[in-house]
C-alpha cells in the first residue's frame, strides 16, 4: 500500500462535494486518518510547548556568562547545591525590567546594609502569570550590563573575591 503523506501550515478545510463519496471506505479512511493526525498534531503542540525548555542564563561574579536551556540549568544546580533565595532585578537606567534571579542565600555575605553575592546567581524572566518564559536577546544583554555594573572587588586577607552588589 502507498502511503500518503501531507504538510500542513495554517487552517485546514475538508470539502467532501459529491454526496456519494463521503461513503466511499478510501474517502472514510483519509478523512478518519487527517482528523486522528490533526488531532494528535494539536495535542503534540500543546504539550510542546508547556514543557517548552526556557533559556536562561547562569552569571558568576569572575566568568563568563553562561546561556543555556532550563533544563542544563537543573544540571547545575544539583550539582552546586540549593538555589533558596529569589529576588525581582530592575533598574530604569539600564532599561532592566522583570528578570528574576535565583541564588544559594550561603553564597550572601552582608556588610552593614550592604549584600555581596560571592556565587553563581540564575537569571530569568517570568511573564504576566508568573510562569518562567525564555530570555529575549536583549533580557540577556541587559542581563550582562546589569550585572557588570553591579560587579564588585571585595577585599580579605591579602585575597580579591569578586562579588555582586545585590
Amino acid at each position: 500500500m502507498n502511503s500518503i503523506h501531507f504538510h500542513f501550515n495554517g487552517d485546514v478545510n475538508i470539502n467532501l462535494s459529491l454526496p456519494d463519496s463521503a461513503d466511499r471506505p478510501g474517502y472514510k479512511k483519509l478523512v478518519d486518518s487527517l482528523e486522528e493526525y490533526l488531532h494528535d498534531a494539536a495535542e503534540e503542540a500543546a504539550v510542546t510547548e508547556a514543557e517548552a525548555d526556557s533559556i536562561v542564563m547562569v552569571m558568576r561574579p569572575d566568568k563568563t556568562p553562561e546561556v543555556m536551556q532550563e533544563t542544563q540549568c537543573w544540571e547545575e544546580i544539583e550539582s552546586k547545591g540549593g538555589y533558596d533565595c529569589l529576588e525581582v532585578v530592575s533598574d530604569d537606567a539600564l532599561d532592566v525590567e522583570g528578570l528574576t534571579i535565583v541564588f544559594n542565600g550561603r553564597h550572601v555575605l552582608n556588610l552593614g546594609r550592604e549584600r555581596y553575592l560571592l556565587g553563581p546567581v540564575i537569571v530569568y524572566k517570568c511573564d504576566e502569570d508568573g510562569d518562567g518564559v525564555s530570555l529575549s536577546a536583549e533580557d540577556v544583554i541587559a542581563a550582562v550590563v546589569y550585572f557588570a555594573d553591579h560587579t564588585v572587588t571585595l577585599y580579605a586577607d591579602g585575597k580579591d573575591f569578586p562579588a555582586f552588589h545585590i
